[in-house]
């Protein structure tokens, strides 16, 4: 139960790895990876107005797995609601990891267990089962130039 949990904080860190560029802009983007569709985030479910939403964007499953977004962002929190964009994206496949840095530390924060202690979400508000939800769970399809996709904090 604990290697499990620890599977989420790893996720949930790679994530922030991700993101890390994205702290001198909103958005960062990854060469060669770029297109005409555009995507926007609405996040929901934020209980504690401070800090920031740090994200990744995926467009694999194996990329999703091991952390390798394709873009990352890092929003300030100064609102319930969060607007997450990413632009120039290619059509596919897509999944959003993300979760809410309350204290604004760079990284998730978890409990002796392992278990975290700060709000995360996945798109399609998918749910893991003692781990990050599944890459068929979260994957969206993104066609045409914009695609609206809602999250909701767990």
């Amino acid at each position: 139960m604990k290697r499990e949990f620890k599977k989420i904080m790893m996720t949930m860190l790679l994530v922030t790895a991700s993101a890390a560029p994205a702290m001198a802009a909103e958005n960062y983007v990854k060469e060669g990876v770029n297109g005409t569709a555009n995507i926007t985030i609405t996040l929901t479910g934020i209980k504690d107005v401070k800090g920031v939403v740090q994200a990744g964007l995926y467009n694999s499953e194996a990329g999703y797995k091991k952390g390798g977004s394709v873009r990352g962002a890092k929003v300030d929190v100064k609102a319930d609601t969060v607007t997450i964009n990413y632009t120039n994206l290619p059509d596919g496949e897509y999944a959003v990891q993300l979760f809410h840095d309350v204290d604004g530390n760079g990284k998730m924060n978890a409990n002796l267990f392992g278990m975290p202690t700060e709000p995360f979400a996945f798109s399609n508000n998918a749910v893991g089962n003692m781990g990050p939800a599944k890459w068929k769970d979260a994957k969206f399809t993104v066609s045409g130039s914009n695609t609206a996709h809602a999250m909701k904090l767990n």
